[in-house]
């Protein structure tokens, strides 16, 4: 007798997500490698780049983490997710704390941000969403 998975209507809505809920992880991780990038490309003063290469290091690591788990479980992990989701708004507020970033850093930064915020908080909001 063959092992089978019951389907239930929570976990076949689960399914259904199943693809987006990979690509947000694949944006996110892209939106990080973005923002880690932009400054180095734009020439932007050293403290800004050293802060946002250094964040968007570590927001990449965490946004691997939680594309790895996710493709291995099919379930969104909470906290790369979260952990994700906090340097994304990171990335957006930036270059606003640092002063004369620069029209190309500020908008790359900003919008690397928003990629990463946007769907890491997709990702966070579905693993705290009730079952469907």
């Amino acid at each position: 007798m063959a092992d089978t998975i019951e389907t239930t209507p929570s976990t076949s809505a689960e399914r259904r997500d199943e693809r987006f809920l990979l690509a947000c992880a694949v944006a996110a991780t892209l939106g990080c490698l973005l923002a880690t990038v932009t400054p180095i490309v734009a020439g932007t003063s050293a403290a800004f780049t050293g802060s946002i290469v250094t964040s968007g290091l570590l927001a990449t690591l965490f946004a691997v983490q939680n594309l790895r788990l996710f493709r291995r479980d099919q379930a969104v992990a909470l906290a790369p997710a979260a952990l994700t989701l906090v340097f994304g708004i990171w990335f957006i507020a930036a270059p606003l704390v640092y002063t004369e970033v620069g029209f190309f850093a500020t908008a790359g930064t900003q919008f690397a941000g928003l990629l990463v915020a946007a769907f890491a908080f997709y990702m966070f909001v579905a693993r705290l969403a009730p079952a469907r």
